[in-house]
């Protein structure tokens, strides 16, 4: 069995490909930066040039490149999107243009755009595929294509959209608490995660027969985790992914999710982070504290049982990972295939395995 995992955070976008016939030391692993990143740097290079933009392609990460999107506006340059690019900024329409982004529908609209053009990509099976078959490694014949993006979601009217990730990640969880919950065959997508879509709808377009499989990227790190050795066999662990842009805690008690919580990397410090993984062990900390600290918020499931901190396990994963070093927590790394930057990849290879086989 062959599976093209592809975790695409905010930094980096890390690439397994994953061979049940060989040893996993053996098998391809490539990091490099994110398509977000490298958009981001082309919007900018537009902006030295004091040019209209127009963007245009799939929904993709925003992050940075939103920033150097809505930094182009802010210098007096005009930007257009199309429909589904446009969601790579907000995912709600009505939020892009009142940033002052015009939104087209139709690309017949732009025939007389004067101005710089950017297709946005981030799934890129077929370039991956002329480069690896320079070294005799083929990627297009594989049984599974495995994807990780954070997908925020289409948040109703009224619902505050740090919120609504979280919420829907509960609602899924509530219904079977395992992990591997949070990822989804092709067809099981829920219609208001458009960024997991359109990543399908991509690696479809270059392989039209493969089996796809999606999953958040924090979910994804976290069910990694799990397949480390030393933490697979803690019956009670706190599995943290530290990432660029969100930090999520995942209380796992006999393999099941027991409670979440989410707050923004850029606002933790050694005293935030105490409180919340303390204040998340006892019970005691509410969704309202840690939205009103500026975080997403948390949720307890039914199987969810107070710990002390000293009797649990805290792993934790993701490049911001050290943020911990001074907390005075014991805290293990884990590396699972041997590899902290590919934990993504083996938690969405992991969820392949869970959701098809088991």
């Amino acid at each position: 069995m062959k599976i093209l995992a592809l975790d695409i955070g905010a930094g980096t976008q890390d690439i397994l490909l994953y061979d049940d016939g060989i040893n996993i030391e053996n098998c391809i692993k490539i990091v490099l930066p994110s398509p977000s990143k490298v958009f981001a740097e082309k919007v900018k290079e537009i902006t030295s040039k004091g040019r209209s933009l127009l963007v245009k392609g799939e929904t993709i990460g925003g992050g940075v490149l939103t920033a150097s999107i809505l930094n182009h506006l802010k210098k007096g340059f005009k930007v257009i999107m199309t429909k589904d690019a446009a969601y790579t900024i907000r995912n709600r329409l009505e939020d892009v243009e009142a940033y002052g982004i015009k939104i087209v529908k139709d690309e017949v609209e732009l025939e007389n755009f004067d101005g710089e053009i950017l297709e946005l990509r981030e799934i890129m099976v077929n370039l991956l595929a002329e480069f690896l078959e320079k070294f005799n490694v083929n990627v297009l014949d594989v049984d599974f294509v495995a994807v990780g993006v954070q997908d925020s979601g289409v948040y109703p009217k009224g619902v505050e959209n740090r919120r609504f990730r979280l919420q829907k990640m509960k609602e899924i969880l509530e219904k079977n608490p395992k992990i591997e919950s949070l990822a989804f065959k092709e067809e099981e997508i829920p219609e208001f995660f458009l960024r997991m879509k359109s990543a399908v709808k991509a690696v479809k377009k270059q392989l039209s027969n493969v089996k796809v499989l999606v999953m958040d990227t924090a979910p994804a790190a976290i069910l990694g985790c799990l397949t480390d050795s030393k933490v697979k066999d803690a019956k009670e662990a706190l599995i943290i992914n530290a990432g660029n842009a969100h930090t999520l805690f995942s209380l796992i008690l006999d393999g099941e999710v027991a409670g979440m919580v989410e707050h923004h990397t850029r606002m933790l410090n050694s005293e935030r982070l105490s409180w919340l993984l303390k204040g998340f062990l006892s019970g005691k900390l509410l969704d309202k504290h840690v939205f009103s600290d500026g975080g997403h918020g948390l949720f307890y499931l039914e199987n969810f049982k107070p710990k002390p901190v000293e009797k649990v396990m805290i792993a934790i994963t993701g490049p911001n990972r050290t943020i911990f070093s001074n907390t005075g927590f014991k805290v293990y790394f884990p590396t699972p295939g041997g590899d902290v930057m590919m934990t993504g990849t083996f938690g969405l290879v992991e969820a392949v395995k869970r959701k098809f086989f088991a």
